[in-house]
């Protein structure tokens, strides 16, 4: 009998590749995760494991079985999709990571309605940002991810994953009051504020500056928009901000510029497909979603 909780150990190694990484992301110790994979191994009489001094890699075997170990979770979602949906009242935890512009501005009205029509329902709110949370999702993590897609720089589509589009974000450059009048291609002279390297808002800002035909100074780097436009704001940096941020923040001190092209981001939810069906996935997307046209101006 192949035990349920150690094939979802096996689907998390498969996703992360060490054995470390699905510890970490799973909560436990990498010797427990080492010990119940070597369990699993036992109870599949198979070789799922190919061990090379500290390394562990999947077998033609392992990687069969993790293929039927994310079916049966699949099927787990099914079920308690399927015993949920006769049920009055929503109840259980429902896990949900939004990014950071979406924390601040959509989150708390979401919540607030969700906790008043849904009382029985824990709603657990993580902030994170899109590239880690859909990962996560992929292993379970999560139930539901707020994530974003610049315009041009597209992720992996993962047929597992139920897309539900929100709408669209504007982007503006955004500079101190005293260079309002500047032109864009001008900036090159100046420092910029960006997201860190590898996430998918540094790429598209990098570009942008590019087209307008410089490469930016960027010397200050966070993952905190509050913190970008508290940087120009001070006429330390200039930057480029979305709309659904500047909405939520004081811009006192501060200079929108528009892009060429007005471009946007786009936002959207997404949960796996086994489970996006839910009742409790449904009304937490429709609580996002309000929250969303209530919050996003017509630009």
């Amino acid at each position: 009998m192949l035990n349920l909780h150690r094939l979802r150990l096996l689907h998390a190694f498969r996703l992360r590749g060490t054995v470390s990484a699905a510890a970490a992301a799973m909560g436990l110790s990498p010797s427990t995760v080492s010990q119940q994979l070597s369990q699993l191994e036992l109870e599949a009489g198979a070789e799922l494991f190919h061990r090379g001094g500290r390394s562990l890699r999947l077998t033609h075997a392992g990687l069969r079985l993790a293929e039927h170990a994310q079916a049966m979770l699949d099927l787990q979602d099914e079920a308690m999709r399927s015993l949920s949906a006769g049920e009055p009242e929503l109840s259980g935890v429902l896990r949900l990571s939004v990014f950071q512009s979406v924390a601040l501005a959509l989150a708390p009205q979401a919540l607030s309605s969700m906790k008043a029509d849904h009382p029985g329902l824990r709603v657990e709110m993580v902030q994170a940002p899109p590239e880690r949370a859909l990962f996560d999702l992929a292993g379970r993590r999560h139930d539901l991810v707020v994530a974003e897609q610049y315009p041009g720089v597209s992720r992996p589509r993962q047929p597992e994953f139920d897309i539900e589009e929100l709408g669209s974000d504007r982007l503006w450059l955004v500079v101190p009051e005293q260079l309002a009048g500047i032109e864009p291609e001008d900036l090159d002279a100046y420092p910029w504020v960006m997201e860190p390297a590898g996430t998918a808002s540094r790429e598209w800002c990098l570009q942008q500056c590019r087209s307008l035909g410089f490469e930016p100074d960027v010397r200050f780097t966070t993952d905190d928009l509050t913190s970008h436009l508290r940087l120009i704001r001070a006429g330390l940096a200039v930057g480029l901000l979305p709309q659904l941020l500047l909405t939520d923040q004081d811009t006192a001190g501060t200079a929108l510029l528009p892009l060429p092209d007005a471009p946007a981001r786009t936002i959207y939810t997404t949960a796996r497909r086994a489970s996006a069906e839910t009742p409790a996935a449904q009304a937490c997307r429709a609580a996002i979603r309000e929250a969303f046209l209530k919050a996003s101006p017509q630009t």
